[in-house]
């Protein structure tokens, strides 16, 4: 499964795909790309009105360990299109896509979590 990542952000896509399939997802916190500007300015604050708004509607769907910083959490649920795909693939089949999408300059390529059969359709976040 693949979608871009846009107006719902990464949890809200995340989510639709979760629903969708039946399935849960499972996302490491630092192991997801972020635009060092992007931390920068969730710093300061400069977070938009929908990211709110997704995450006063998505929530209820998502677990999160207290570890996780709240300004990643603020970037997850960012609805700025970024452009980025979220893909969804058998795990053997994962680091060798990840491998050949950075061989062609993909740098920001990277896996985040996985798939797991429970919750269905919720996300927990590490």
């Amino acid at each position: 499964a693949c979608t871009d990542i846009t107006g719902f952000g990464l949890i809200g896509h995340g989510l639709e795909m979760a629903v969708a399939s039946q399935v849960g997802l499972v996302i490491q916190s630092g192991a997801v790309p972020v635009f060092p500007e992007a931390l920068d300015y969730a710093k300061i604050g400069l977070v938009p009105g929908g990211a709110h708004s997704n995450r006063q509607f998505f929530s209820c769907k998502v677990e999160v360990h207290p570890g996780v910083p709240d300004l990643l959490l603020d970037i997850f649920y960012d609805p700025q299109t970024s452009g980025g795909l979220f893909i969804s693939l058998p795990r053997d089949g994962a680091e060798t896509l990840v491998q050949r999408l950075k061989d062609r300059g993909h740098v920001n390529t990277a896996i985040i979590g996985e798939v797991v059969p429970e919750p269905k359709g919720k996300i927990r976040i590490f």
